[in-house]
């Protein structure tokens, strides 16, 4: 959804092998303060823009959900197999006239690579 649109959301804090998650609503704005950005710096890179949320509630959540989907046991996931991959979800959502292949090379995952 576009928060410039409708500034209404949600957010979900899920914790690696925590059962309870932490559920924030609220509305959200755009913003571009350049103190706020600079407070946000990580390896010599600030944000462009920014998204402020104002909380409006905050609570834990049950975690029953956790304990159905087996999230912390990956030996219990079900396959993925026959699944679209990232790329190839993209690219139908996006409606993108790159070939598949370029796409999937483009979102391969390298050791060496870092988000700054």
């Amino acid at each position: 959804m576009n928060v410039l649109e409708n500034p209404h959301v949600a957010l979900m804090f899920v914790i690696p092998q925590r059962r309870e998650v932490v559920r924030v609503a609220g509305t959200a704005e755009v913003v571009m303060d350049p103190d706020l950005l600079q407070s946000m710096q990580v390896n010599n890179h600030v944000p462009d823009l920014a998204l402020l949320v104002r909380v409006e509630e905050a609570f834990f959540h049950c975690g029953k959900s956790m304990i159905r989907s087996r999230m912390w046991q990956p030996d219990r996931w079900e396959s993925v197999a026959g699944l679209p991959t990232y790329a190839q979800a993209l690219k139908d959502h996006g409606k993108l006239s790159d070939p598949i292949d370029d796409l999937e090379e483009r979102m391969a995952y390298n050791e060496s690579d870092r988000l700054y």
